[in-house]
């Protein structure tokens, strides 16, 4: 009897198996981003589990509840850091709280800003900053070879949870640019004939708002630079005549929409498109406040997810400065942050 009641008693580690799948995620989902890579590495269930769209979501609103971080990247000739720090302003000059080096340096600039946690780079690698990962992507078919050049753009789909990289021919006009799904197992597929207007890209970041990618090109015929607006979802495209004597500005996301900043020292000049399908812009200027920084030497560096201006210095030695400022197009205040590098 006592023989057969230890083979009966069960295995202590054969309990893992016996855990629900929503159990688990649950449990996994209160783990930071290093424990679940670490984690993924236990078995191929907990792999597939974390790679699940819905975990990511649920994994992506608990970080929004946690007080707001802000990601920098400094490049030196042979190497590249990343450096998270909080927005909270403090009293005096602080290390950041989380940092590391990227290894294996193949890029030194990115193809776009952080896309719902994503970074496209110029060697077709998508990079997750937080999760310390690399995913290569396909290279174009060779009609998209290197030789005729191509624009790459990173969106994301809200209401599908998917991101899309466009690959649109840079040196030529064209009218079918290659589109493709990530995570979908999917190869890069050409956007049927006249859904897109004949145009090139002309340089610069696209940015991605609400699930509409917006960048900079210039329509077959007509030398005059429009911004071509692309629906993630729907595959759709659209034309935006730019305002007037706005040809050099930055484009940035602005309270849900797209928008063109100028800098000049103190002083911003903004303009945001009212209408998405329409070419209405309402313009704004404003002087940013700003005490102990010397403006001369600050950049116009994008914006955060609570709207708020990033100028960061030129040149940094021994210490990096970062002013961020909230505009509410009426009051503009600002905080600044002193990093020990």
């Amino acid at each position: 009897m006592k023989k057969r009641r230890r083979r009966e008693r069960p295995k202590p580690w054969s309990q893992v198996d016996n855990i629900p799948p929503d159990v688990t995620l649950e449990i996994l989902s209160r783990l930071p981003p290093k424990s679940i890579m670490r984690h993924r590495c236990v078995s191929k269930l907990w792999s597939y589990l974390t790679s699940l769209p819905s975990f990511i979501n649920s994994f992506t609103s608990r970080s929004t509840s946690r007080p707001p971080t802000l990601m920098v990247t400094l490049s030196s000739e042979s190497a590249k850091y990343v450096l998270f720090f909080p927005t909270t302003p403090k009293p005096s000059s602080y290390s950041p709280l989380y940092s590391y080096e990227i290894t294996n340096l193949d890029w030194k600039d990115s193809r776009s800003e952080s896309i719902h946690g994503l970074i496209l780079t110029p060697v077709f690698k998508i990079w997750n900053p937080t999760l310390r990962q690399f995913l290569a992507l396909p290279h174009p078919p060779a009609q998209h070879s290197s030789s005729r050049g191509w624009s790459s753009y990173l969106g994301y789909d809200p209401l599908e949870c998917r991101h899309k990289v466009l690959c649109v021919v840079s040196k030529i006009y064209s009218g079918q640019p290659l589109i493709l799904t990530l995570g979908a197992q999917e190869s890069w597929r050409i956007i049927s004939e006249g859904r897109c207007p004949i145009h090139r890209p002309t340089g610069g970041y696209g940015r991605c708002v609400n699930g509409i990618l917006y960048y900079r090109a210039c329509l077959l015929g007509d030398d005059q630079e429009i911004i071509m607006s692309f629906d993630v979802k729907s595959e759709n495209f659209n034309i935006i005549k730019l305002p007037e004597g706005s040809s050099q500005l930055y484009m940035i996301p602005y309270e849900g929409r797209v928008a063109l900043v100028a800098h000049d020292y103190h002083v911003v000049k903004l303009y945001i498109l009212k209408d998405a399908h329409g070419h209405e812009w309402k313009s704004f200027i404003f002087n940013v406040p700003s005490e102990r920084v010397r403006m001369e030497s600050m950049r116009f560096r994008g914006t955060t997810d609570a709207g708020e201006f990033i100028f960061a210095a030129y040149r940094s030695s021994e210490d990096l400065c970062i002013l961020y400022c909230w505009i509410s197009l009426l009051k503009p205040k600002t905080n600044q942050i002193i990093i020990k590098l």
